[in-house]
């Protein structure tokens, strides 16, 4: 495994503080956007009991979360090894930390599952093991579906960051896990892309 390394990020929750290692894709503008939408919702007067974070990375949005709402159960989820050692650094001893391909490794309902998912066009494999993680950590391919799908089957709320740069489409896929969406929390325009955050709930639930 990659060396650790501690990194203080500047968040709308204020300064949160993760392990990373080269094999890690760092927070950057989405991961800061979907804190500020934990935040809105932590402003709305939202509470949850149980919090999934699905490619959880350096796991910033587990974080936040569980810093804002206080869930009696929280889980971070990541295909990547190097991911779950940085998680599991990051969120200590309470939380639960697990490898698995798209939360294959879970099962029952949570109250909020938050999803950072990976949304840019697939690039060339890369020769490095080191590399292949952090490719996994952007590239769309197959890893945004089937991510959308285990966001849809676990969580009777769904928090979802949305690039305009994907081409997954989201709406269609979350719908089909009977899912409609609430509010549109938090968006930013960046140079060549439009970020969303946004709450989808299931159709079941009032």
């Amino acid at each position: 495994m990659a060396d650790l390394r501690w990194l203080t990020v500047v968040t709308p929750a204020g300064p949160l503080r993760v392990a990373t290692n080269d094999c890690v894709y760092e927070p950057s503008d989405d991961s800061k956007l979907a804190v500020e939408a934990l935040v809105k919702l932590k402003n709305m007067g939202r509470r949850y009991e149980s919090l999934l974070d699905l490619g959880t990375g350096t796991g910033l949005l587990a974080l936040a979360a569980g810093t804002l709402f206080s869930p009696r159960r929280l889980a971070a989820v990541d295909i990547s090894p190097h991911s779950v050692e940085s998680a599991r650094a990051t969120l200590g001893p309470n939380a639960l930390v697990v490898q698995c391909d798209a939360a294959s490794c879970l099962s029952g309902e949570w109250d909020l599952v938050v999803l950072n998912p990976p949304y840019l066009p697939a690039g060339d494999r890369p020769w490095d093991e080191c590399s292949y993680w952090q490719l996994m950590a952007f590239n769309e391919g197959e890893n945004h579906l089937k991510l959308c799908r285990a966001a849809g089957r676990l969580g009777r709320e769904v928090l979802v960051v949305r690039s305009s740069l994907s081409s997954l489409d989201v709406d269609s896929c979350l719908r089909s896990m009977g899912l409609l969406k609430r509010d549109v929390v938090a968006e930013r325009r960046l140079f060549m892309e439009r970020l969303t955050v946004e709450l989808w709930f299931r159709t079941d639930v009032r």
